[in-house]
């Protein structure tokens, strides 16, 4: 289970651990190449990573702005706070994105397709 949570947390399938999760920074794969896992089985998967990559930002802009008051420089902080709250954000969503298909694939829901259950289609006949 560690192999799984650290191979996901660097981008790779946490059911094989050698397939890659994402074509590009932000957009997954469909499917693992080597296992054929299907990532994002529902619209809907998205929500989990998007709540953590925002309660982390709101939790990071806290903190940030607490740093500020500490060392009394709260007075036009928040022209660093807003930008560096934004790309903070925008850079560790990939990483909440990893943790949430973690998740979903420690709980059952990143599987493999089942096989169809339609019958193919009978040959001709003579």
């Amino acid at each position: 289970m560690i192999g799984a949570l650290l191979a996901a947390l660097i981008g790779r399938c946490p059911n094989c651990q050698r397939g890659h999760m994402y074509k590009s920074f932000m957009k997954l794969n469909d499917t693992c190449s080597v296992c054929q896992v299907r990532f994002e089985r529902w619209n809907g998967s998205w929500t989990i990573a998007a709540v953590m990559g925002y309660s982390s930002g709101a939790i990071f802009a806290i903190g940030l702005g607490a740093w500020f008051l500490h060392h009394d420089m709260l007075k036009g902080s928040e022209k660093i706070i807003i930008p560096a709250t934004v790309v903070f954000t925008a850079l560790f969503y990939p990483v909440c994105k990893n943790i949430s298909m973690f998740m979903l694939w420690n709980n059952g829901f990143v599987t493999v397709d089942p096989p169809t259950l339609v019958a193919p289609p009978d040959p001709p006949g003579p």
